[in-house]
């Protein structure tokens, strides 16, 4: 195996990532027209690149009828992989140390086929072996999801790249110390007002954004030989060579262009029929750094409104709140965009109390007398800007705060809460009712893991004890709070806000479940 100038004498920082969830992708395809693999009898999920797994482990928790694959070619995350998969219980997952040229023949075909931190990161070689694997292990009709850094928004940044590593090179010491030093020179050089800086202020601001970054994060990003951004023109084209055809994007609000660009362009995109036109258009108005596209191989089209009912299950619409009201405004990164009429008034009060279907939802009694395809409109709108979610199964409503004794009934997200509590990152849990995970910050996790472990008697004193063992204090202002009856009183009002507030959404999600009286 080769790492073809990729980092991997320092591990990769752990993160769970929604957008590779099959629920997501199933989706964003159906809303362009491409009827998705089913899930529901039992699917086949691949990820290249997978690096310490996280999204794989997560995604397999809660998707138990699915089987997971996560190839990686660092033995040292394959290896943390399968710590994660035994302490969590997990039997639908197995991770694979490889590169993507010595893959297994038999490894056989895949409904699922991802890869996210990967194809700007490897060299021209590894990206042709992802094309390879993708045309020989992807299902006709499966779905294949590719996230990279895009241009033109990377167009101002690039140098930042290139001075790190070109610094770093130039550096004693680990892969940690090369990229701390690389970073200091780059704050110095800025600070000491370099022309470059001085002529493009948005770079001198992003230095700050880097500060607050993990190391291995920036190693990662930075410091392998072959980092790439290329245009969403460049990268159909690869998959268009694979035989794989662009059918859509996420997040999902990126398929609505007049989510995207500002007024101004809107008659550009009215007149262009070309989707891969489109997208490079939106790139420029919206100035994109960062894509995670679909491709499909042999893909299959919706027709009509009511073939997209008859043909897409599995996918059930929410509200993503029981407390929402209208009018909804939302500002996306370019445009804002307000959700309001009565149309949504009534999607909004039905999807409150109950997650269903588009066919279950166009039989409504209340939806009856409404133009099926005004009602979907409605509804894929209210997702891309929030109102909505989509879920693999129905969500229950939450529960009434008095129920008592709640816990966590997956080994999985027990394990997840023990080891990653309090660890400065948001700790990701998984969700079957949802088909993928959802992330809670640490705070609120060590406050679920001690909820979990011993209930609500002295919750806010074994909370503490967790702070104390972890030299953290609670943050008031941004200041540490070093009066003890302060931070008591901190502790205790978060611990009885999660219980008020994140415990019943949590237990919405079949997270936390309680015990019957």
């Amino acid at each position: 195996m080769t790492s073809a100038g990729y980092i991997t004498d320092l591990d990769y920082i752990p993160g769970f990532y929604p957008h590779m969830a099959p629920t997501a992708m199933r989706y964003a395809a159906s809303l362009n027209r491409v009827i998705p693999p089913k899930t529901s009898d039992g699917f086949r999920y691949l990820e290249l690149g997978c690096g310490l797994g996280r999204s794989l482990t997560t995604l397999a928790a809660a998707n138990p009828q699915g089987e997971f694959i996560g190839i990686d070619i660092n033995p040292s995350h394959v290896g943390s992989i399968e710590k994660d998969i035994a302490a969590g219980g997990l039997t639908n997952v197995k991770a694979i140390t490889s590169d993507f040229v010595s893959l297994s023949k038999d490894i056989g075909t895949f409904d699922f086929l991802t890869l996210h931190g990967v194809f700007s990161w490897v060299s021209p070689e590894v990206r042709e072996q992802v094309l390879t694997v993708a045309k020989k292990h992807l299902a006709p009709g499966g779905l294949l999801l590719v996230s990279y850094n895009a241009m033109p928004g990377w167009a101002h940044l690039q140098p930042i790249r290139g001075i790190l590593r070109q610094y770093a090179a130039l550096r004693e010491g680990d892969t940690t110390q090369r990229i701390r030093d690389a970073l200091n020179y780059l704050v110095f050089i800025r600070d000491k007002k370099a022309k470059y800086f001085e002529d493009n202020p948005g770079a001198a601001a992003y230095v700050d954004s880097l500060l607050k970054q993990d190391l291995r994060y920036l190693a990662h990003e930075y410091l392998n030989e072959h980092w790439t951004s290329f245009y969403f023109a460049e990268v159909a084209s690869m998959f268009n060579a694979a035989e794989m055809s662009f059918v859509g994007t996420l997040p999902i609000q990126t398929n609505f262009w007049d989510l995207c660009v500002r007024p101004e362009f809107q008659d550009l995109f009215r007149t262009t029929s070309n989707r891969l036109v489109t997208e490079s258009h939106k790139d420029f108005c919206a100035n994109t750094a960062f894509r995670w596209d679909i491709y499909s191989k042999q893909p299959k089209i919706i027709e009509n409104t009511q073939s997209r009912i008859d043909l897409i299950d599995g996918l059930f619409f929410r509200s993503v709140r029981d407390d929402l009201k209208l009018p909804h405004r939302v500002n996306l990164g370019v445009v804002t965009s307000t959700v309001q009429g009565e149309l949504y008034e009534t999607l909004l009060s039905i999807l409150s109390h109950e997650a269903l279907t588009l066919s279950q939802l166009l039989s409504h009694q209340q939806l009856m007398q409404k133009v099926p395809a005004e009602v979907i409109g409605a509804i894929d709108a209210g997702v891309a800007m929030g109102l909505f979610e989509v879920s693999a199964n129905p969500v229950s409503h939450a529960p009434e705060a008095s129920q008592k004794e709640p816990f966590v009934p997956s080994p999985f997200n027990q394990s997840v809460l023990k080891n990653d509590l309090l660890m400065g990152r948001p700790v990701s849990l998984a969700s079957v009712a949802t088909g993928t995970g959802h992330s809670i910050g640490d705070f609120d996790a060590a406050i679920l893991h001690e909820l979990n472990e011993a209930g609500e008697n002295g919750l806010a004193d074994r909370v503490i004890a967790r702070l104390a063992e972890s030299k953290r204090l609670l943050q008031k202002d941004g200041s540490p709070i070093t009066d003890k009856a302060v931070h008591q009183e901190m502790a205790e009002k978060a611990c009885a806000q999660f219980i008020k507030n994140a415990l019943p959404q949590l237990s919405r999600l079949g997270i936390v479940k309680y015990k019957s009286s």
